[in-house]
């Protein structure tokens, strides 16, 4: 007879490692990335204005009346042909920027910049999808502890439940006190299945957010706290990165002060024929080389005023910053200030939670020999129930904010 072998399966959840991993599986920081390509195509664009353009163009015409033209002498007026009625046109251009004002090297170098800062967008959008995930799974495992202090509660209520009906039925306990048991029992179930829906919905918004199918979640690890470094932080890099870009858009503006000078070359011919090779009105070939200065002497002062607006768009970009750099500090040390204060009421709700835990078995012990009625027992069941449920909730509060310091406080790298 052959054996079979068992092997237990246990459904294990994610933990918070395993959501860190799967951050960039969002399609929310999968649009984020495109716009990188997005962003590195138009710094192609910008660099292609460095080597100048060639064309191409052929033109056929066909006019309904040959072009002639009246010739005025002493003899009187005659009729000169200038074209045949089929003209063609072939030509190949080279054009090719030789000074622009520096407005084309400040594009470009603009354009880099542009494309650093949408890569640290990037990682601003996983820092802040971090930050939420984060607070998601603080809340759904404490929902999840929360249940199961719920489900020792029940536990517990069923006992008490079954000795009081057996008090009952010896005539030791009033009906009443028996209903009362019986309806804390069907309260809890109710809360337990309240809060198994509000973990369910937290979830499917943690799988919206990481693309995938999330079911259960694993415990959580408080990060250790380290002292804070906000020059690393990804948000405070892109607001450099515009200061950075203000720049160059003065520098764009202040181009148009100078000069343009292109050159341009073409090889050019015009025919009465598609292969370009008779023409009996005029010379086919028309090449030439031609060089271009243009120079503003006076728009209205738009010029100047284009530069002030770079200008007072670069002052507002650095006060953004600064205000932004005071706010998160001042978050940070709430933040902070929040932590320490959660650190000891966990020592506290832990002290809690034995004094809760040493009174209910005394109860439970004084319900068994009918000295307490069953309010007493109902209370003392409860308040260990929620004394668990604040303990684990304090911990998820403590790992959020661990993340949310750690994050906030530039060390994610």
């Amino acid at each position: 007879m052959k054996k079979l072998l068992f092997i237990p399966i246990f459904m294990f959840g994610v933990n918070f490692s395993d959501i860190q991993n799967d951050i960039t599986n969002s399609l929310i920081y999968k649009i984020s990335q495109k716009k990188i390509e997005i962003y590195k195509q138009k710094l192609k664009i910008m660099k292609s204005k460095n080597y100048g353009s060639l064309d191409l163009k052929y033109d056929a015409i066909h006019m309904f009346n040959q072009p002639y033209s009246y010739i005025h002498t002493i003899q009187g007026t005659t009729t000169a042909y200038l074209s045949d009625k089929n003209h063609f046109i072939g030509e190949i251009k080279y054009s090719y920027p030789i000074f622009s004002g520096f407005a084309i090297s400040n594009m470009i170098n603009k354009s880099k910049l542009e494309l650093i800062k949408e890569q640290l967008n990037l990682k601003n959008t996983k820092r802040v999808l971090l930050l939420e995930v984060s607070e998601i799974y603080g809340n759904i495992y404490a929902i999840k502890k929360n249940i199961e202090a719920l489900k020792s509660a029940k536990k517990s209520l069923y006992i008490s439940k079954e000795k009081a009906i057996s008090f009952y039925n010896s005539g030791l306990l009033d009906k009443s006190k028996v209903e009362e048991i019986k309806a804390k029992y069907y309260e809890v179930l109710a809360d337990i299945k309240n809060l198994e829906n509000q973990k369910n919905s937290l979830l499917d918004t943690l799988s919206y957010i990481l693309n995938k199918k999330i079911s259960k979640i694993d415990g959580i690890k408080i990060e250790k706290i380290t002292s804070p470094s906000f020059d690393k932080r990804v948000d405070v890099k892109v607001l450099k990165q515009t200061l950075k870009i203000a720049n160059k858009e003065i520098k764009i503006a202040k181009a148009e002060n100078y000069p343009t000078i292109g050159i341009e070359v073409g090889l050019k011919k015009e025919a009465d024929n598609l292969g370009l090779n008779e023409n009996k009105y005029q010379n086919i070939n028309k090449s030439y080389i031609a060089l271009e200065l243009n120079y503003n002497i006076f728009s209205g002062g738009e010029t100047k005023a284009k530069i002030e607006l770079a200008k007072l768009a670069k002052d507002n970009a650095i006060l953004i910053y600064n205000n932004y750099l005071n706010k998160i500090k001042t978050e940070y040390d709430n933040d902070l200030n929040n932590f320490e204060a959660l650190k000891y009421q966990l020592k506290a709700a832990k002290k809690e939670i034995l004094a809760r835990k040493e009174y209910y078995d005394y109860i439970q012990a004084k319900f068994n020999e009918g000295l307490v009625d069953s309010s007493d027992l109902n209370d003392a069941i409860t308040k260990l129930s929620q004394s668990k449920a604040k303990k684990d909730s304090i911990k998820a509060k403590l790992f959020i904010l661990s993340i949310k310091l750690k994050l906030n406080g530039g060390n994610d790298e």
